[in-house]
């Protein structure tokens, strides 16, 4: 899913209708155990002291029929600490844990409970993100 502000930059971009604030250069990927909403809200992140922080997205492949995939694994910092069941991932224009503007969320295909030393991976291909309308 899209969220509003995150359809309204690229449309205000693309269409040049209002080309503030930029299209962001550098992506960051997190983990969310709640669901997002499309206004940007109800995301809980895992906490930082437990070793959770956002990974930048830098290993995107070109588009394909309006698609991008992750070429490589994503790989998360190895908790210290449990950081309870994860349902989402989420994308932002910050690398800083409760900062930035939610831009996309997904639910993850399945929930994982990250207890402490585990390394959160997203396998390469499977994280696929698209410029879409969040509602039909």
């Amino acid at each position: 899913m899209n969220t509003k502000y995150f359809l309204n930059l690229v449309a205000g971009n693309v269409f040049r209708s209002k080309e503030t604030p930029a299209i962001p250069t550098k992506y960051y990927i997190g983990l969310s155990k709640t669901e997002p909403n499309e206004t940007g809200g109800n995301v809980t992140e895992p906490e930082t002291a437990a070793g959770y922080a956002r990974v930048e997205l830098n290993s995107l492949g070109e588009p394909v029929d309006g698609m991008v995939t992750n070429q490589q694994a994503i790989n998360f910092n190895e908790s210290t600490n449990g950081w309870g069941t994860v349902t989402h991932f989420v994308v932002y224009d910050s690398n800083e844990v409760g900062a930035g503007n939610l831009l996309m969320y997904g639910a993850l295909t399945t929930p994982r409970t990250v207890e402490t030393a585990t390394i959160m991976t997203i396998k390469e291909n499977y994280l696929k993100l698209s410029v879409q309308n969040p509602t039909a």
